[in-house]
Protein backbone atom coordinates (compact mmCIF):
# COMPACT_ATOMS: atom_id res chain seq x y z
CA UNK A 1 0.00 0.00 0.00
CA UNK A 2 1.30 3.43 -0.98
CA UNK A 3 2.28 5.61 1.98
CA UNK A 4 2.56 9.39 1.66
CA UNK A 5 5.14 11.31 3.68
CA UNK A 6 5.38 15.10 3.82
CA UNK A 7 8.58 17.03 4.50
CA UNK A 8 8.14 18.87 7.79
CA UNK A 9 9.43 22.21 6.48
CA UNK A 10 6.85 22.02 3.66
CA UNK A 11 4.07 21.40 6.18
CA UNK A 12 5.12 24.29 8.41
CA UNK A 13 5.51 26.83 5.60
CA UNK A 14 2.15 25.81 4.11
CA UNK A 15 0.40 26.24 7.47
CA UNK A 16 1.98 29.65 8.04
CA UNK A 17 0.86 30.78 4.57
CA UNK A 18 -2.66 29.48 5.18
CA UNK A 19 -3.21 31.26 8.50
CA UNK A 20 -1.58 34.61 7.72
CA UNK A 21 -4.80 36.07 6.29
CA UNK A 22 -7.15 34.41 8.77
CA UNK A 23 -7.06 36.02 12.22
CA UNK A 24 -8.95 33.17 13.87
CA UNK A 25 -6.65 30.47 12.52
CA UNK A 26 -3.55 32.51 13.23
CA UNK A 27 -4.58 33.01 16.86
CA UNK A 28 -5.38 29.32 17.20
CA UNK A 29 -1.97 28.34 15.82
CA UNK A 30 -0.09 30.73 18.10
CA UNK A 31 -2.10 29.57 21.11
CA UNK A 32 -0.76 26.04 20.56
CA UNK A 33 2.72 26.86 19.28
CA UNK A 34 3.75 29.70 21.60
CA UNK A 35 3.67 27.52 24.70
CA UNK A 36 6.17 25.15 23.08
CA UNK A 37 8.86 27.86 23.21
CA UNK A 38 8.91 27.38 26.98
CA UNK A 39 10.50 23.96 26.46
CA UNK A 40 14.20 24.47 27.21
CA UNK A 41 15.62 21.45 25.40
CA UNK A 42 15.82 22.37 21.71
CA UNK A 43 15.56 18.79 20.42
CA UNK A 44 12.46 18.14 22.51
CA UNK A 45 10.98 21.47 21.44
CA UNK A 46 11.45 20.73 17.74
CA UNK A 47 9.97 17.27 18.20
CA UNK A 48 6.86 18.77 19.81
CA UNK A 49 6.36 21.10 16.83
CA UNK A 50 5.93 18.18 14.42
CA UNK A 51 2.47 16.88 15.45
CA UNK A 52 1.12 20.40 15.99
CA UNK A 53 1.81 21.53 12.43
CA UNK A 54 0.88 18.14 10.99
CA UNK A 55 -2.53 18.33 12.67
CA UNK A 56 -3.11 21.85 11.35
CA UNK A 57 -2.03 20.77 7.88
CA UNK A 58 -4.47 17.87 7.84
CA UNK A 59 -7.31 19.74 9.52
CA UNK A 60 -7.04 22.36 6.79
CA UNK A 61 -7.42 19.54 4.25
CA UNK A 62 -4.09 20.06 2.47
CA UNK A 63 -3.26 16.36 2.53
CA UNK A 64 -6.26 15.74 0.24
CA UNK A 65 -4.61 17.54 -2.71
CA UNK A 66 -1.97 14.87 -3.34
CA UNK A 67 -4.23 12.01 -2.26
CA UNK A 68 -6.90 12.97 -4.81
CA UNK A 69 -4.38 13.46 -7.62
CA UNK A 70 -2.85 10.04 -6.93
CA UNK A 71 -6.29 8.43 -6.84
CA UNK A 72 -6.70 9.36 -10.51
CA UNK A 73 -3.75 7.06 -11.35
CA UNK A 74 -4.51 3.75 -9.59
CA UNK A 75 -1.45 2.09 -11.15
CA UNK A 76 0.79 4.33 -9.05
CA UNK A 77 -1.00 3.24 -5.89
CA UNK A 78 -0.65 -0.41 -6.89
CA UNK A 79 3.03 -0.42 -7.89
CA UNK A 80 4.69 2.35 -5.88
CA UNK A 81 5.62 1.70 -2.26
CA UNK A 82 6.20 5.22 -0.98
CA UNK A 83 5.45 8.82 -1.95
CA UNK A 84 7.63 11.58 -0.51
CA UNK A 85 6.33 15.14 -0.88
CA UNK A 86 9.07 17.76 -0.66
CA UNK A 87 9.30 21.52 -0.99
CA UNK A 88 10.35 22.88 -4.38
CA UNK A 89 12.58 25.94 -4.34
CA UNK A 90 10.71 27.52 -7.27
CA UNK A 91 7.49 26.85 -9.15
CA UNK A 92 9.51 25.76 -12.20
CA UNK A 93 11.06 23.01 -10.07
CA UNK A 94 7.71 21.40 -9.24
CA UNK A 95 7.71 17.82 -10.49
CA UNK A 96 7.02 14.14 -9.87
CA UNK A 97 9.91 11.70 -10.23
CA UNK A 98 9.91 7.92 -9.95
CA UNK A 99 12.92 6.41 -8.17
CA UNK A 100 13.56 2.67 -8.27
CA UNK A 101 15.87 0.93 -5.82
CA UNK A 102 16.58 -2.62 -6.98
CA UNK A 103 16.52 -5.18 -4.23
CA UNK A 104 19.62 -7.37 -3.95
CA UNK A 105 19.07 -10.57 -5.89
CA UNK A 106 15.66 -9.50 -7.20
CA UNK A 107 16.22 -7.81 -10.54
CA UNK A 108 12.60 -7.75 -11.64
CA UNK A 109 11.22 -6.09 -8.51
CA UNK A 110 12.58 -2.88 -7.07
CA UNK A 111 11.40 -0.68 -4.25
CA UNK A 112 9.70 2.26 -5.95
CA UNK A 113 9.47 5.75 -4.47
CA UNK A 114 7.59 8.65 -6.00
CA UNK A 115 9.11 12.03 -5.13
CA UNK A 116 6.77 14.98 -5.58
CA UNK A 117 8.20 18.47 -5.30
CA UNK A 118 5.87 21.44 -4.92
CA UNK A 119 5.83 24.94 -3.54
CA UNK A 120 3.89 25.53 -0.32
CA UNK A 121 1.72 28.10 -2.08
CA UNK A 122 0.50 25.39 -4.48
CA UNK A 123 -1.55 23.87 -1.66
CA UNK A 124 -3.46 27.15 -1.48
CA UNK A 125 -3.41 28.42 -5.06
CA UNK A 126 -4.00 25.19 -6.99
CA UNK A 127 -5.12 26.51 -10.39
CA UNK A 128 -1.80 26.02 -12.17
CA UNK A 129 -0.42 23.26 -10.02
CA UNK A 130 -3.18 20.68 -10.48
CA UNK A 131 -3.04 20.50 -14.33
CA UNK A 132 0.76 20.38 -14.22
CA UNK A 133 0.82 17.58 -11.63
CA UNK A 134 -1.80 15.59 -13.56
CA UNK A 135 0.60 15.60 -16.52
CA UNK A 136 3.53 14.61 -14.30
CA UNK A 137 1.65 11.73 -12.71
CA UNK A 138 0.40 10.38 -16.05
CA UNK A 139 4.03 10.26 -17.20
CA UNK A 140 4.85 8.27 -14.05
CA UNK A 141 1.90 5.93 -14.67
CA UNK A 142 3.18 5.32 -18.21
CA UNK A 143 6.60 4.43 -16.83
CA UNK A 144 4.97 1.83 -14.59
CA UNK A 145 2.69 0.42 -17.32
CA UNK A 146 4.11 -2.72 -18.92
CA UNK A 147 2.07 -2.03 -22.06
CA UNK A 148 3.88 1.29 -22.54
CA UNK A 149 7.21 -0.50 -22.14
CA UNK A 150 9.30 2.38 -20.84
CA UNK A 151 13.08 1.90 -20.89
CA UNK A 152 15.96 4.21 -20.10
CA UNK A 153 17.73 4.43 -23.43
CA UNK A 154 20.37 6.60 -25.03
CA UNK A 155 20.26 8.32 -28.39
CA UNK A 156 23.01 7.92 -30.97
CA UNK A 157 24.94 10.34 -33.13
CA UNK A 158 26.64 13.67 -32.52
CA UNK A 159 25.44 15.67 -29.48
CA UNK A 160 23.25 18.00 -31.54
CA UNK A 161 21.48 15.03 -33.13
CA UNK A 162 21.01 13.36 -29.73
CA UNK A 163 19.49 16.55 -28.33
CA UNK A 164 17.07 16.82 -31.25
CA UNK A 165 15.98 13.20 -30.90
CA UNK A 166 15.55 13.67 -27.16
CA UNK A 167 13.43 16.78 -27.74
CA UNK A 168 11.29 14.92 -30.28
CA UNK A 169 10.74 12.04 -27.87
CA UNK A 170 9.73 14.42 -25.09
CA UNK A 171 7.27 16.32 -27.31
CA UNK A 172 5.70 13.10 -28.61
CA UNK A 173 5.18 11.74 -25.11
CA UNK A 174 3.80 15.06 -23.88
CA UNK A 175 1.27 15.12 -26.74
CA UNK A 176 0.18 11.59 -25.90
CA UNK A 177 -0.26 12.57 -22.24
CA UNK A 178 -2.21 15.74 -22.97
CA UNK A 179 -4.51 14.03 -25.47
CA UNK A 180 -5.52 11.41 -22.88
CA UNK A 181 -6.07 14.09 -20.24
CA UNK A 182 -8.29 15.88 -22.74
CA UNK A 183 -10.38 12.75 -23.20
CA UNK A 184 -10.65 12.54 -19.41
CA UNK A 185 -11.84 16.18 -19.43
CA UNK A 186 -8.67 17.31 -17.66
CA UNK A 187 -7.05 18.82 -20.76
CA UNK A 188 -5.86 22.42 -21.04
CA UNK A 189 -6.39 24.01 -24.46
CA UNK A 190 -3.40 26.35 -24.26
CA UNK A 191 -1.16 23.39 -23.42
CA UNK A 192 -2.29 21.55 -26.53
CA UNK A 193 -1.62 24.66 -28.61
CA UNK A 194 1.85 24.96 -27.07
CA UNK A 195 2.58 21.32 -27.88
CA UNK A 196 1.48 21.75 -31.49
CA UNK A 197 3.97 24.61 -31.84
CA UNK A 198 6.67 22.49 -30.19
CA UNK A 199 5.86 19.62 -32.57
CA UNK A 200 6.28 21.92 -35.59
CA UNK A 201 9.61 23.11 -34.21
CA UNK A 202 11.21 19.69 -33.59
CA UNK A 203 9.72 18.12 -36.74
CA UNK A 204 10.39 21.01 -39.09
CA UNK A 205 9.70 19.31 -42.43
CA UNK A 206 8.16 22.44 -43.94
CA UNK A 207 4.73 20.94 -44.62
CA UNK A 208 2.15 22.42 -42.25
CA UNK A 209 -0.64 20.16 -43.52
CA UNK A 210 1.39 16.98 -43.01
CA UNK A 211 2.53 18.17 -39.58
CA UNK A 212 -1.06 18.86 -38.58
CA UNK A 213 -2.17 15.41 -39.73
CA UNK A 214 0.68 13.71 -37.87
CA UNK A 215 -0.09 15.70 -34.72
CA UNK A 216 -3.75 14.66 -34.96
CA UNK A 217 -2.71 11.02 -35.45
CA UNK A 218 -0.85 11.08 -32.14
CA UNK A 219 -3.73 12.84 -30.36
CA UNK A 220 -6.30 10.35 -31.65
CA UNK A 221 -4.28 7.21 -30.98
CA UNK A 222 -5.93 5.04 -28.29
CA UNK A 223 -2.59 3.52 -27.31
CA UNK A 224 1.06 4.33 -28.04
CA UNK A 225 4.31 3.03 -26.60
CA UNK A 226 7.85 3.99 -25.73
CA UNK A 227 9.03 2.09 -28.80
CA UNK A 228 6.73 4.18 -31.04
CA UNK A 229 8.21 7.40 -29.69
CA UNK A 230 11.79 6.16 -29.96
CA UNK A 231 11.24 5.10 -33.57
CA UNK A 232 9.56 8.37 -34.58
CA UNK A 233 12.13 10.50 -32.73
CA UNK A 234 14.99 8.79 -34.56
CA UNK A 235 13.25 8.30 -37.94
CA UNK A 236 10.48 10.90 -38.41
CA UNK A 237 9.60 9.43 -41.80
CA UNK A 238 8.09 6.45 -39.97
CA UNK A 239 5.54 8.87 -38.49
CA UNK A 240 4.92 11.09 -41.50
CA UNK A 241 4.81 8.32 -44.13
CA UNK A 242 2.03 6.65 -42.15
CA UNK A 243 -0.16 9.77 -42.31
CA UNK A 244 -2.86 9.41 -44.98
CA UNK A 245 -2.59 11.85 -47.88
CA UNK A 246 -5.96 13.43 -48.76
Amino acid sequence: MLTIEYEQSLIETTVFLAVRNDDRLECELHRVVDRLYDIQDEETRQREFVPVFRDFFMNLGFDKLITELLSQRPLIGELVDRCVVREAARSKDQSAELLVQCDIGIEERGSKTLVIQLCPLSFIETTRFIPMMRRELLHVADMLDERFGYLRETFSGVPSRQNLQRDRYSVLWNIYVESRLERERFGVEREKQRLEQAFDRVFANGDAKTNSSAFARICDAPSLTHRDFMAWACEPSLLFDAVPVN
